[in-house]
């Protein structure tokens, strides 16, 4: 949200003359007025700076409001009692009563919101990095279980498959024994034919 109070020009308040300023520059992070800009854009020092139109520029936090609206001075104390940041006019005039509360300084007030901020969003991305851990802990569990399935099955397959096979072994060798026993004994009833025949002829022969 844009500050209400109108920006000035940063070479105009350094010769105490306050202008409003129509451009922004974000690496001076300071307000120029036209004139001031064209010299800005023509010095070696800044020709490459950044700008933009003053209605485009919204201020970030530490810009809102940094002089007090009462006395024109740097807001550089905070009232916790009132939850508002105060100068140093301001104290005696409006805080007198806050007794017990201890005024502190801006800055660090400033400081713990940032540190607050970065700790919020540190948390976030821990809290984001530690559900992709979970995700990848779960999808590895998840592939293990089913590798331990299909390493089940793998096995009851092969297991079923050698079952065949021996079946197959067992019936080729009942098939081999029956015609190995089929051969001898054709061998062997020719040759008791051949031995009757030949003792035959030796008792002719006698």
């Amino acid at each position: 949200m844009a500050s209400s109070k109108p920006v000035q020009c940063g070479p105009c308040q350094e010769g105490k003359t306050n202008t409003k300023a129509d451009i922004w520059c974000d690496n001076c992070d300071g307000g120029l007025r036209s004139t001031c800009s064209g010299h800005h854009k023509r010095s070696k020092l800044s020709c490459d700076h950044k700008t933009i139109d003053i209605k485009s520029y919204k201020p970030s936090i530490q810009d809102i409001k940094t002089e007090c609206n009462k006395h024109g001075q740097q807001l550089n104390l905070y009232c916790p009692s009132h939850l508002m940041p105060c100068c140093d006019e301001c104290i005696p005039s409006s805080h007198s009563k806050c007794t017990g509360i201890i005024i502190i300084s801006l800055a660090s007030v400033v400081e713990k919101t940032k540190i607050e901020k970065s700790k919020e969003s540190l948390d976030k991305n821990i809290n984001s990095t530690l559900d992709v851990l979970t995700k990848m802990v779960n999808n590895k569990s998840g592939n293990i279980k089913r590798g331990e399935q299909q390493c089940g099955s793998i096995k009851e397959r092969i297991a079923k498959f050698r079952n065949q096979i021996n079946k197959h072994l067992d019936q080729l060798k009942k098939n081999f024994y029956q015609e190995t026993d089929t051969i001898l004994n054709q061998e062997k009833s020719n040759a008791s034919d051949l031995i009757t025949e030949i003792n035959r002829k030796e008792k002719k022969i006698n």
